[in-house]
């Protein structure tokens, strides 16, 4: 009896309003160590932003908003003893969100809220709540085995539970794609549908483990609307589950359309007669940033025989920003309207670099940034 009572104050707290114009959030988690920190974040492109600051006591926590319209938000926590797992969050002018739970696996505290996206969400989250609360226990495990150096005695047992690891937590993600595919199939498209379908496509498109799924989702994916396949992640869903051909080193490069700071269109086929070096990057990517100095060598000391070209797919605001910041002067394109373009060259991870000849052919790509390795791919590639 006690806890219907308890579980009625829940929902009632949720749907009590909170401020005009200010989105609250309300938190009891008693197993929280007092001053645990957590921050609710906001996306800005692909970077997040910190929009409130929370520390924990007696188990409690609260976050103000002021926000115009509904928005995505996300609860991050700082302490090793927490699931690292970001907590989503819809947001709503006064609306409010009542968080509870009963550990420190927040991918699945319960959220309880009046706003129809953050309910549909739940009922996806709570469907796997034990995948889901098993998988965290098992990332929480890795980097604590990560965090702390093996003794030499120690180092086989340690390197083989991390790989059994990694393959628990690909089994169970496997699990929660399956069920989550299930509900979809049930569902009717929205927003959070879409969410969730994205999430699959993402996996499926960077792991092989999950391509057994990917008819399952091309079935829901034929369901959306055009207006939702037109959009950005449409398209990467589109990408995921239609992936182009991949060039490799010794094919044709892939051209396509790309976009100057000015707006004016280039193919990278007006590169050729020098070799290329293409250099994928974001404003957001420390190793991007830290290749910079070298990228500006290489253009100045090579100009006779290499062009250097930028290749960016971050919103205009923050391309232009970081071109400024840290003196692009070599070809700077823009990708973002040719998702594809990306995928074409095998990019799923940054910086990522492709040298291509004279003649438009593939010789050699990397990612990673490491000191002096853009110098010594280039003496081993270009002529003296």
């Amino acid at each position: 009896m006690k806890k219907l009572f308890f579980l009625s104050c829940i929902v009632w707290a949720a749907g009590c309003g909170a401020p005009k114009d200010v989105f609250v959030v309300e938190g009891h988690v008693p197993s929280l160590k007092d001053s645990t920190l957590l921050t609710l974040n906001r996306f800005e492109g692909d970077l997040m932003m910190a929009v409130d600051t929370a520390y924990v006591r007696n188990g409690r926590f609260s976050f103000r908003y002021p926000v115009t319209e509904k928005s995505r938000l996300i609860i991050l926590s700082f302490s090793d003893e927490v699931s690292n797992m970001l907590l989503p969050l819809w947001s709503e002018p006064g609306k409010k969100a009542v968080i509870t739970g009963d550990n420190n696996l927040k991918y699945t505290w319960s959220v309880k809220s009046r706003i129809p996206e953050q309910r549909e969400a739940e009922r996806y989250k709570q469907a796997s709540k034990a995948e889901y609360e098993e998988l965290q226990r098992l990332k929480m495990e890795y980097d604590r085995l990560l965090k702390n150096p093996p003794a030499p005695a120690e180092r086989d047992s340690i390197v083989n539970r991390l790989r059994d690891i990694n393959r628990l937590q690909d089994s169970l993600r496997y699990r929660i794609y399956d069920k989550t595919l299930d509900l979809l199939g049930r569902a009717e498209p929205s927003v959070v549908f879409a969410d969730e379908l994205r999430d699959i496509c993402m996996m499926i498109r960077h792991y092989e483990t999950f391509a057994p799924l990917r008819e399952r989702a091309i079935e829901q994916y034929d369901r959306l609307s055009e207006e939702v396949k037109a959009s950005a992640a449409g398209k990467e869903m589109h990408l995921a589950l239609y992936p182009p051909v991949k060039v490799k080193t010794g094919d044709r490069m892939a051209d396509t359309e790309l976009v100057d700071l000015n707006g004016k269109t280039h193919r990278l086929s007006e590169y050729l007669g020098k070799y290329i070096l293409l250099d994928f990057w974001a404003f957001w990517c420390g190793p991007c940033i830290q290749s910079l100095p070298e990228l500006k060598t290489a253009s100045e000391s090579y100009r006779d025989k290499l062009t250097v070209v930028g290749v960016c797919s971050d919103p205009r605001e923050q391309w232009e920003k970081a071109t400024k910041e840290h003196g692009i002067t070599w070809v700077n394109l823009n990708a973002s309207d040719d998702p594809s373009f990306n995928a074409r060259y095998g990019v799923n991870g940054i910086p990522h670099q492709v040298l291509i000849s004279p003649e438009g052919i593939v010789l050699a790509a990397w990612k990673g940034y490491g000191e002096g390795n853009l110098e010594r791919q280039l003496k081993k590639h270009l002529p003296e």
